[in-house]
C-alpha cells in the first residue's frame, strides 16, 4: 500500500488555499450562503475539527488497532467554537500548521501498517490507507467549497 499520492494532494491543497484566503474580504469570509449552510471561516474550522479527530485516528490506528471510527456532532463543533468571530489569519494558519503536522505524521507510518484494519463509521472493514485517502478527499472537497462558489 503506498500513500504517496495522497500526501502529493494534501500537500497541494496546503499551498492551494492560502493562495486564494486572503483574496476574500472579511465580510466575504462570513458570509452565509443561505439557511443552514456554513460560511468560509466555518468550513474552515470544520476542516480544523476534521484535522483535530483525524489526526487522533492515525495514531490510534498504528498504536491501538483495530480502530474504530467514532462520529463526532460536526454542527455542534463548528457552532461551539465559534469560527465565524476567530480572526482570519490565525485560522488559516491553525490549518495550515495541524495539516503540515499530520503530513509529517502520515509520511511516518510504515508500509506494512498501512494495511492495518480499521472500522468505518457504518463498522464496514476498511485500511489505514483508506481513512487517509478519504481524510483527503474531504479536505480536497472543502477546499473547493471556499475558493470557489459553495456546492
Amino acid at each position: 500500500m503506498d500513500i504517496s499520492e495522497s500526501l502529493t494532494r494534501l500537500e497541494a491543497q496546503l499551498e492551494l488555499l492560502p493562495k486564494h484566503w486572503n483574496r476574500f474580504s472579511e465580510d466575504e469570509l462570513r458570509e452565509l450562503p443561505g439557511p443552514g449552510r456554513w460560511c468560509k471561516k466555518e468550513i474552515l474550522g470544520h476542516l480544523i475539527d476534521s484535522a483535530t479527530n483525524n489526526h487522533r485516528r492515525f495514531v490510534l490506528a498504528q498504536v491501538s488497532p483495530p480502530l474504530k471510527l467514532l462520529p463526532y456532532k460536526q454542527e455542534a463543533w463548528v457552532r461551539v467554537a465559534d469560527y465565524c468571530h476567530f480572526p482570519s489569519a490565525e485560522l488559516l494558519a491553525l490549518w495550515t500548521n495541524f495539516n503540515q503536522l499530520i503530513r509529517h505524521l502520515l509520511a511516518q507510518i510504515p508500509a506494512a501498517v498501512l494495511a492495518t484494519e480499521c472500522f468505518s463509521l457504518n463498522r464496514n472493514p476498511v485500511t489505514l490507507t483508506w481513512l487517509i485517502d478519504d481524510y483527503v478527499l474531504h479536505l480536497e472537497h472543502h477546499v473547493g467549497q471556499i475558493i470557489h462558489e459553495q456546492d
